[in-house]
């Protein structure tokens, strides 16, 4: 994953939630711009106990956003490899 289509998700405005998948089956759901912040490698987010967790771009294999009913909609991240 590049952190330009990462960039994509979290830059919209309004922002929109969406989910990172990473390549080992962890998921992460953002639903609040101020659950996480992106960096050039990594994201760094706050985890439901409120600890800071480091998520490396480099392991995300998909960004998908998550639509009003909470259900992931079935949409890959634009100019992915």
């Amino acid at each position: 994953m590049r952190k330009e289509d990462v960039d994509e998700f979290a830059a919209r405005r309004p922002f929109k939630p969406f989910e990172v998948r990473l390549v080992d089956g962890q998921r992460f759901r953002f639903t609040k711009v101020e659950q996480f912040i992106v960096g050039r490698s990594i994201i760094a987010a706050l985890s439901r106990d409120g600890n800071v967790i480091h998520i490396s771009i480099a392991l995300i294999s998909t960004v998908r956003p998550v639509g009003s009913n909470g259900k992931r909609q079935s949409r890959r991240a634009s100019g992915g490899r």
